[in-house]
């Protein structure tokens, strides 16, 4: 499911804390969406950045980082893991994770490739924000 930008007073909270640790403006973070895995779903590697020819300029540009949060424990699985970083990341409740992949140059970052492990027992739930180079919600 995905919230509206400022959808209320909770989700504009989040989104006003996500832009204070992250450097970005509110307007330049897509909507909040909540994710849910049940026993055994994963998500195979890939990259949270869009291909280069298929960015669009007119909705914010390029994604350059990614804000994770993890809303409960995992009994067993789950993890988000950087396969060519050499990282692994046990979902706790209320932790959050950020990566970014593009820099100012729009050089894109192949080591922020990611999966999240199947979960093995319980389920795993978690909110993410995909942040973008402009302001998506106005138009150019």
């Amino acid at each position: 499911m995905a919230f509206r930008f400022r959808e209320n007073e909770l989700v504009e909270r989040i989104e006003k804390r996500i832009a204070e640790l992250t450097g970005y403006p509110a307007e330049n973070g897509e909507c909040l969406q909540i994710l849910n895995y049940g026993l055994g779903e994963e998500y195979k590697p890939h990259f949270d950045f869009f291909p280069p020819h298929m960015v669009d300029a007119g909705k914010g540009g390029q994604r350059v980082g990614t804000f994770l949060i993890y809303l409960n424990e995992v009994d067993e699985g789950g993890e988000t893991v950087f396969s060519k970083a050499g990282l692994s990341i046990v979902p706790k409740k209320g932790s959050a994770i950020y990566f970014q992949y593009a820099n100012e140059q729009g050089q894109l970052d192949r080591l922020s490739v990611h999966s999240s492990l199947p979960v093995k027992k319980g389920e795993k739930w978690a909110a993410t924000k995909w942040i973008r180079e402009r302001n998506i919600y106005q138009s150019y």
